[in-house]
């Protein structure tokens, strides 16, 4: 079996990962704090009864499963851990049955709730749990309460034996969530206090009075809400007008946070709240939290404790006295860090099953931080693609979609056959067939296009639309002029063939802003967009050099042999054994090398010849995997040129003659003249064979020399500006 068949890692969670909240927030969490130490991370999803709407899995755990340092298993074929992790107990008790065969050196359930509810209302019953998991794990597993609270109502109810000694605490990426606090001078007269929390009674007081003694009414303290007060309008009949709320997702939790004096947490004292999350990310911040006293068990001197009556004593005191409240300040921060910091959850997990299995991997963008903006009222991209010749124009759409997140929630709309793959990324898509495709006249086509994007806008109410394509279609216009709201982009590559598509230069005034992705072939840009007005960034790739996988592990997931030479071929279908064509000769040449092959495209004339020694590869994106490979042969695609070249991996380029507009010569010759690669307009086995040779020799030294003319990856200056200009609209 193929290693990236073989469903094995360190830590296995099992939840049902459609939680929106915090139960999907931890996960997230511990996830990036396994990868960065070098645990390798299984996800199952059960769907439970906890979540009664039918809903995608949570988008920070989507972005940690696309990042690479997650892993979702899907269908029955067993998996393999070091350790499995349950999420949630009422999870298991009622969907065990969706689980795969499951081998486990050890089984932690992680108690996150007590078996009640306020109304009485059981979730779940520890004992049947304690079995479930013992029949389908087989092994009797550890219980890892949350909390002190859950701790004693589980107490009893499972064997005193398999509870842990310590607290399975949430952990936060401390860096990612602090603020700098207003140092020597106080932002206003009065203090400014805040709450953040869903709008559900379980989460506010019971009664009146402990309101407003806790959140005062009679605006002496400036009180802001996160999350909506229905509950506590409910209770005094109306909102008071020194009270600012937002509803929940209206703001970056980490933004609502840095504007608090303090975070003051009273929820209804029939609620067992089993840690409080938002508590942790107010220490994170840096925000002095005042708690009813049995919090104290779980957060200690990292939080000050009172009465509802003494609340307003506790309060005004440490706001008069600024040594006390920096004081505060800095234990809170002290305490995220050592007690519920990345740290603390590997050295748990260290002392259960020792080391990690990998090296570790890092991340662009800290999980805590994607949680804290994860749940604002984040405006929306909507992203076009054409339908271009390859994945171009999508692939580019997707790599300024990927640096917009958190800022911009992307969606897509594309005519590319390819855009399911959109879904892998986590992203909502709908393809729209092109004129071809249909077989509808160009005229009809426009006003179908225009139809279904217009319906698509008024759904989604994006705050820009993006598209990515060389000739912009008609339609444009007439969606524009329904929508005056919204900003407007277009993504246009250079590199067009000298002379080639001038008119459509014209169609720059149906946008607000015109982004060119840069070419490292740029002094050999012949084509009319060089002299025209645009934002130029840098040459955009939909991964950076840090995401590649090593060689090993590139390999293994590609199921190919660690050791022997490889050669990446993508040069379109053709017959691999007839050498009158490029495919053919190509592989004949490395055949003779000893250099076995690796295709790109599954249509390639199987049924002629030999072709026991050819791999089929398809992953996208496929350059995740270019360390597997000793050199490539490939034509000039925007794609495919940038990726090869930033990436390292030694090319010989046999540039597409047949392409409309893209100038594939031009890239291919400029690269063979700055001694980047090598570059063949028509191939035979004679004239590859000591090119492809030559780049086994010294081609990692040639290509070295790119990274003196590569700027950068020009995505993330993109996405900068698509959320400059959503912002401003």
């Amino acid at each position: 079996m193929p290693a990236h068949d073989a469903r094995e890692v360190d830590v296995l969670d099992v939840s049902d990962l459609r939680f929106p909240g915090g139960t999907s927030h931890s996960v997230a969490e511990e996830i990036t704090a396994q990868a960065r130490a070098g645990y390798s991370t299984g996800l199952i999803s059960l769907n439970g009864p906890l979540v009664a709407k039918v809903t995608p899995v949570n988008r920070l755990i989507r972005r940690a499963v696309e990042a690479g340092r997650a892993r979702l298993f899907v269908g029955p074929a067993p998996v393999r851990a070091k350790v499995v992790v349950v999420r949630h107990p009422a999870v298991l008790q009622h969907a065990a049955d969706q689980l795969p065969p499951v081998d486990a050196d050890h089984v932690v359930i992680v108690a996150n709730a007590a078996p009640y509810d306020i109304d009485g209302h059981e979730h779940y019953r520890p004992e049947a749990v304690h079995d479930i998991a013992r029949h389908r794990f087989g092994r009797e597993p550890l219980w890892a309460p949350i909390g002190p609270l859950v701790r004693d109502s589980i107490a009893g109810r499972v064997p005193a034996h398999t509870l842990t000694d310590s607290d399975w605490v949430n952990i936060i990426d401390v860096d990612a969530w602090a603020t700098q606090r207003p140092a020597g001078t106080r932002p206003g007269d009065r203090p400014v206090v805040g709450r953040h929390s869903r709008s559900s009674p379980q989460k506010w007081p019971a009664d009146a009075a402990t309101l407003r003694a806790v959140y005062p009414v009679d605006g002496s303290w400036t009180v802001r809400v996160l999350g909506g007060a229905g509950p506590a309008e409910h209770l005094l009949g109306e909102l008071p007008d020194s009270w600012e709320v937002l509803e929940f997702g209206a703001l970056p939790p980490r933004d609502f946070l840095a504007s608090l004096d303090f975070f003051v947490y009273f929820h209804n004292p029939r609620w067992v709240e089993a840690f409080g999350r938002t508590i942790l990310e107010a220490l994170a911040t840096g925000v002095p939290a005042v708690l009813p006293p049995h919090f104290e068990r779980v957060f200690g001197d990292a939080a000050v404790y009172a009465e509802p009556d003494q609340v307003r004593g506790v309060i005004d005191a440490l706001y008069a006295d600024r040594a006390a409240y920096d004081a505060q300040v800095e234990r809170a921060r002290g305490a995220a860090r050592s007690r519920f910091g990345h740290e603390a959850h590997v050295e748990r997990l260290h002392r259960l099953i020792g080391p990690p299995s990998g090296a570790p991997i890092g991340t662009t963008a800290p999980a805590a931080a994607a949680a804290a903006a994860s749940t604002a009222a984040t405006p929306r991209a909507l992203f076009v693609s054409s339908n271009g010749a390859g994945m171009g124009h999508l692939t580019r759409l997707l790599a300024y979609a990927q640096r917009s997140v958190p800022a911009l929630e992307p969606h897509f709309f594309s005519l590319s056959q390819a855009a399911p793959v959109v879904g892998n990324f986590g992203h909502p898509y709908e393809y729209l067939p092109s004129a071809t495709a249909t077989g509808l006249e160009p005229a009809r086509w426009h006003k179908y296009f225009a139809a279904r994007l217009s319906a698509t806008i008024e759904r989604i109410r994006p705050s820009v639309v993006v598209f990515d394509g060389t000739w912009p279609y008609e339609g444009i216009t007439l969606v524009r002029s329904a929508f005056p709201e919204v900003r407007w982009v277009w993504s246009r590559r250079g590199m067009w063939r000298a002379g080639k598509n001038r008119e459509q230069l014209a169609k720059a005034a149906w946008f607000d802003v015109v982004i060119e992705p840069g070419e490292l072939a740029a002094p050999a840009d012949h084509g009319v967009t060089t002299t025209a007005t645009a934002h130029r960034v840098g040459p955009v790739t939909v991964l950076d050099r840090d995401d590649l996988g090593s060689k090993a592990e590139s390999r293994a997931a590609l199921g190919l042999d660690p050791s022997v030479p490889l050669a990446l071929v993508s040069l379109g279908a053709g017959n691999i054994n007839d050498t009158s064509g490029d495919l053919g000769a190509v592989v004949a040449a490395l055949r003779d090398l000893g250099v076995e092959v690796c295709v790109t495209k599954p249509e390639i004339a199987t049924q002629q010849g030999r072709v026991d020694d050819v791999h089929v590869v398809r992953e996208f994106p496929l350059s995740r995997r270019y360390h597997a490979f000793d050199l490539a042969v490939s034509a000039t695609g925007y794609n495919s040129f940038h990726e090869l070249l930033r990436f390292g991996l030694p090319t010989l380029f046999v540039p597409n003659h047949s392409t409309a507009l893209d100038d594939q010569e031009a890239r291919a010759h400029y690269a063979a003249q700055q001694g980047w690669a090598h570059s063949l307009d028509v191939v035979t086995v004679d004239q590859a064979k000591p090119l492809l040779a030559d780049l086994l020799d010294r081609g990692e030294q040639m290509v070295k020399r790119v990274a003196d003319a590569d700027p950068g990856n020009g995505a993330a200056e993109a996405a900068r500006v698509l959320t400059t200009l959503a912002e401003k609209g």
